[in-house]
């Protein structure tokens, strides 16, 4: 099947503005960027095959990228090893050093999250849909979705803070 004009103009739009936040996104909830990017592209293969258009792009990428990477931890039984690999570089800023453990701290804090919390928080978060998008996306309710951010808020402050003593 082949994508209509609409839906080829779309993901190219997406393309230029969403997709390098999306991956972002997704390498963050899932802990591995080369599989967010390879989940990201096929999400993008599969909106392009797709025989209905999602409402909200953006967020159906992500969601569909998110559960691509989870399907292939199961596939590979690595659920359990899948965290961020460690970086290679020379002798990095002291703010880059720091960033970089942020970036670690946020996502092992994550992994603790469960599932639809760490989906709600990823797109709200770090995709930056609003709460009616998400419901949308993730096919619940807006209160459903108010109540697992404020669960993750909760369970993402306790992590943290268990990082920082």
């Amino acid at each position: 099947m082949t994508a209509t004009a609409a839906t080829r103009a779309r993901v190219a739009a997406f393309l230029d503005s969403d997709y390098a936040r999306v991956v972002g996104a997704v390498a963050v909830a899932t802990g591995d960027r080369q599989r967010a990017e390879d989940a990201v592209q096929d999400a993008i293969v599969k909106t392009l095959s797709c025989d209905t258009e999602p409402d909200n792009l953006s967020g159906w990428i992500t969601v569909v990228a998110i559960n691509y990477v989870k399907q292939g931890w199961r596939r590979d039984g690595a659920q359990g090893r899948a965290y961020v690999k460690a970086v290679e570089w020379d002798e990095p800023a002291d703010d880059e050093a720091e960033h970089v453990v942020d970036s670690l701290a946020v996502h092992e804090a994550l992994t603790h999250l469960p599932d639809r919390q760490r989906t709600a928080v990823v797109l709200h978060y770090l995709d930056g849909l609003a709460v009616d998008e998400i419901a949308q996306v993730m096919g619940i309710s807006s209160g459903t979705v108010k109540t697992q951010l404020s669960r993750g808020r909760g369970s993402l402050a306790k992590e943290l803070r268990k990082e920082v003593a």
